[in-house]
């Protein structure tokens, strides 16, 4: 009993300094906030991570650990690669959409320039995946080679990672149908001719 209430509390901390986080990045967030969000001492939240630093490395481990999730439903796409890369963004987008410490860890990579090795390795491994479908792309005539793999997977990752923290942001579903749009335009602008609609995998929702 008291070993799933310790767990219950460490699970709310996490949440709350990924709120924190989020909002207001790593330098701007102080552990006495993240214990006011769900009315603890900051003695008490010190019982479960001794330091901020503590805090933030469990996220960026966090977000390692959906990559394993994630990199399994990438593993064997038989579409064409417009449709895998379509596929596997919105996927990304999804889950950042829903998972406050996906969102928390990115902004902790992008702000703060912190990193675990798994951490680091998820990133490159995203990366590497999806300049690999780019690749298949511009070899099957799918995809223009006006840009390298890598450039397509930064216009790609800039707008899936951005759309979470735009001010104003619209409801979730109209988010996730506008990121689908733009991604599908991008993919026709470099395709050779015009591209049928291309179908999202069920499991990337």
């Amino acid at each position: 009993m008291i070993q799933e209430r310790a767990r219950r509390t460490r699970e709310q901390v996490l949440n709350a300094a990924a709120e924190e986080f989020t909002l207001r990045g790593y330098a701007n967030t102080a552990l006495q906030t993240v214990a006011n969000r769900i009315g603890m001492t900051k003695g008490a939240l010190y019982a479960h991570f001794p330091s901020k630093e503590h805090l933030a490395n469990a996220l960026l481990q966090h977000f390692a650990d959906v990559w394993d999730e994630l990199r399994d439903t990438w593993g064997d796409m038989a579409d064409p690669a417009p449709a895998g890369l379509l596929a596997a963004a919105l996927g990304l987008a999804r889950r950042l959409e829903s998972d406050v410490r996906m969102r928390a860890a990115l902004r902790l990579f992008a702000d703060a320039g912190l990193t675990t090795d798994r951490g680091a390795r998820a990133l490159r491994e995203i990366r590497d995946c999806l300049a690999a479908l780019a690749h298949r792309g511009q070899e099957e005539g799918t995809l223009l080679p006006s840009y390298t793999p890598d450039r397509i997977v930064r216009l790609l990752l800039a707008v899936a990672w951005g759309a979470p923290f735009a001010p104003g942001a619209p409801p979730l579903d109209h988010r996730l149908t506008a990121l689908e749009e733009d991604w599908a335009m991008l993919l026709d602008l470099l395709s050779p001719q015009p591209q049928p609609a291309l179908p999202v995998r069920p499991d990337a929702r």
